[in-house]
């Protein structure tokens, strides 16, 4: 789609009636920009959903003490209200204060990195079980079919850790993204797509469900790890480049929503 004057100076002018202005062009490819990036989301959001199913069948086949085994769950999200005002109130400022820009596309790759972490713990953590008798590879799958393997259901609590971190450092900046790369006539459409990839990511884990099963977790979290790393090294290849772009990105949406603001005014 071009300009209506860069179409107006071809010869013989536009060849079909023009509907929109010069501003919706740049609009549109503002919001591009935002979709191309948000396609990697659905491998994060398959690693964020192992949260509330493997990771709490995990809790299961460990000691709890009585404690009920999705109580581990909420370390996620006393992560994220723990680490939100430390990031936002100090790491970010002293980042800023050090001359190391530590940009959304940059923050978005760490959360990656850090699902893939969790993934990987996991995946350790997984094999120990397994190690771990009485019911080793078969939690609770021997002696009156209710025994879980011999180790203490605390030590899952980096698994939801390093996820909280990385939904601060993925999700939290790509709601972030989505809103501030959309144009204002866009907003609603940016945002419904961003979460639109949650949906791939949901369907991506029904794909793999088939391997998360005694004894084939390890492999399962393994893959996660794996590929989630690749992942998140092919978004910052990829779109790298968007960070020195940053400013101007901004700087053109606010003056696009200041135009329309005037007119509205008018």
């Amino acid at each position: 789609m071009a300009k209506p004057s860069v179409q107006r100076a071809l010869p013989g002018g536009p060849k079909h009636k023009i509907t929109w202005g010069e501003g919706f062009v740049d609009e549109l490819r503002r919001a591009l920009v935002a979709c191309k990036v948000f396609l990697f989301y659905p491998i994060f959001w398959v690693c964020y959903g192992q949260m509330s199913s493997n990771f709490i069948s995990m809790a299961g086949d460990m000691n709890t003490h009585g404690v009920p085994n999705d109580v581990i769950f909420n370390t996620g999200a006393v992560t994220i209200i723990v680490f939100i005002p430390i990031l936002d109130k100090g790491i970010y400022p002293l980042l800023r204060r050090l001359k190391i820009r530590f940009r959304p596309i940059t923050r978005m790759t760490f959360g990656f990195f850090f699902a893939a972490a969790s993934m990987s713990y996991a995946a350790i953590l997984q094999k120990r079980i397994y190690e771990t008798g009485p019911c080793y590879d078969h939690p609770r799958g021997c002696l009156d079919g209710n025994t879980p393997n011999n180790l203490h259901v605390a030590i899952q609590t980096p698994v939801y850790a390093l996820m909280g971190i990385a939904e601060i450092l993925a999700s939290v900046t790509g709601l972030e993204y989505a809103y501030t790369k959309a144009p204002a006539s866009m907003k609603s459409f940016i945002m419904a797509l961003y979460l639109f990839t949650n949906a791939g990511g949901s369907a991506l884990g029904i794909a793999v469900s088939p391997t998360a099963k005694h004894p084939k977790l390890v492999w399962a979290y393994t893959g996660l790890a794996v590929t989630t790393a690749i992942t998140g090294t092919l978004f910052w290849l990829c779109f790298r480049s968007l960070n020195a772009k940053e400013e101007e990105m901004n700087a053109e949406g606010r003056e696009v929503q200041n135009t329309v603001l005037t007119r509205v005014i008018r």
